[in-house]
């Protein structure tokens, strides 16, 4: 893998299913131990475990939550036709994230934190792809989704953000969830909060399954 350009970030978010039959989502910075994994569902009733444990919900809305490395948690509540609600464990808000053509994320005290819109090519078969803009409009990355295994296998990406990179260089085997996973490719390094923000977007979309561009609705 060639050097990133300007301190600039890959994120990738690797959706499988947990013996529960709940959705998981590992996120990785690079080869090694996770960064984050996400799990659908972990702060739901009896009721919606149940419903995952037997196959009936597979994705969709409830209360997902984000572990980090360091044993960080934050919850992700997301919603049918409401902004999904980001928290820490100790009840603290974040922010919210509001869905539409395009999505918006707002912080709990720092108004508009990041735009999330569609790309010329929004949606291939292989992925949904979007722009993330920051509070002042400017590019701050992109976001692909993965819809199929080729969605990996793209190899070569070429980017301002990189001259080429290549990452773990192994496609996975089709996996029987909903959406494959995420990739962010980032200008530069998130501080904490824009990192609970995306994470938070990336848990909302695979596992949550809401659409956050027209493209994927």
């Amino acid at each position: 893998m060639s050097a990133p350009q300007n301190g600039s970030t890959m994120i990738e978010g690797r959706v499988v299913h947990k013996t529960s039959n709940a959705l998981k989502i590992t996120f990785r910075a690079g080869p090694g131990d996770p960064m984050a994994v996400g799990v659908q569902g972990a702060g739901d009733g009896f009721g919606g475990k149940m419903a995952m444990l037997f196959g009936f919900k597979n994705g969709g809305t409830g209360r997902h939550s984000i572990t980090y490395a360091d044993g960080t948690v934050v919850w992700v509540q997301s919603k049918d036709s409401a902004p999904t609600v980001l928290s820490r464990a100790d009840g603290t808000a974040i922010g919210t994230i509001t869905r539409s053509d395009t999505s918006t994320a707002v912080g709990s005290t720092a108004g508009t934190l990041l735009h999330f819109v569609a790309t010329d090519d929004a949606k291939t078969p292989e992925l949904f792809r979007m722009r993330i803009l920051d509070r002042m409009g400017e590019e701050f990355g992109r976001l692909d989704v993965v819809r199929t295994v080729g969605g990996w296998t793209l190899g070569h990406i070429a980017d301002e953000l990189y001259n080429t990179y290549i990452w773990w260089d192994h496609a996975g085997q089709p996996l029987p969830v909903p959406l494959l996973g995420t990739r962010l490719i980032l200008k530069r390094s998130p501080d904490a909060v824009e990192r609970d923000v995306l994470l938070g977007a990336c848990v909302d979309i695979t596992l949550g399954l809401r659409p956050y561009v027209t493209a994927m609705r």
